[in-house]
Parts: C-alpha cells; sequence; structure tokens
C-alpha cells in the first residue's frame, strides 16, 4: 500500500516449494487474491529455486516436473487477467526450465554482471545484489526493467 502510495509500480513475487500442478494452482490463486486485494500493477512472478541450501521439499523436482509447476502457475495467473512472470538466476533458466516451453511469459533474471548474459528474451534484469537506496539499510537487489 505504502509503494502504491508513493506512486512505485507493484508487483507479486512468490518464492514456490510446489510439488505438482494442483499445488501450484492452489499458490497462484492465493497470489492472484493478494495482487487483486492491493490492485498491483506490475506481473505476478514465480521462483522455484532451491531453498534451504538444497533441502527445500521441491529441490528434488525434475527439469520436466519444475517445468510442469510453472506453467501450471503461470497460467492460472494469466487466466485470472494478470500478467505471469518467471524468476531466476541466469543459469537456472538454463538448467532446470525447459524455457522452450514458457515462452508466453514474462522473465526476470539474475546475472549480477555488467552485462545481462541471458540469451532468452527478458523484461526484467537484476543485475546486483550490492546496490544502495536512500532509506534502506544495507544492500538491495537492483533491477532494469522494460516493463
Amino acid at each position: 500500500s505504502g509503494a502504491k502510495a508513493a506512486g512505485l509500480r507493484v508487483g507479486v513475487y512468490f518464492f514456490s516449494q510446489t510439488i505438482n500442478e494442483a499445488e501450484a494452482v492452489e499458490e497462484a490463486s492465493m497470489a492472484v487474491s493478494l495482487a487483486k486485494k492491493y490492485g498491483i500493477n506490475m506481473p505476478i512472478a514465480i521462483d522455484s529455486e532451491y531453498a534451504n541450501g538444497g533441502r527445500g521439499r521441491a529441490d528434488g523436482l525434475s527439469k520436466a516436473d519444475r517445468t510442469k509447476v510453472t506453467k501450471a502457475f503461470c497460467n492460472t495467473v494469466q487466466s485470472a487477467g494478470h500478467s505471469a512472470m518467471i524468476y531466476a538466476s541466469k543459469s537456472w533458466l538454463g538448467s532446470h526450465l525447459d524455457m522452450s516451453q514458457l515462452s508466453g511469459y514474462k522473465v526476470w533474471v539474475a546475472h549480477y554482471a555488467d552485462k545481462c548474459g541471458y540469451t532468452g528474451t527478458y523484461h526484467i534484469w537484476q543485475n546486483t545484489s550490492k546496490g544502495k537506496v536512500d532509506g534502506i539499510s544495507g544492500d538491495v537487489d537492483m533491477n532494469i526493467s522494460s516493463i
């Protein structure tokens, strides 16, 4: 609410530990509900990267299964009238998701470098985790958006 009141664009980032498509639909439905409550104006993003030092409940998913749950999440988001986005590191996008099956969704790639090395289409590039912002103590992630 405060970010919107300050004139910022606001989206939803959802760190997922779903292990099947039914759970992905549940998670997406919850994210859509929150998006409606706050009137977001940016995409709803799913992040399915490893959790808890590689001990997350979804860490054992195959590339095919991880792609299926990501697609189910994104389809649910888009069916509800919101823009769906996939967040991951450059290496994760290439090794843990079949991006050829996810081309209908926006991509938010984390690649900490002077130039984004992701060769696929992306809409937001997270280029550092060491950014500085007035009013926030400590390091923050910085992103460049074409949305």
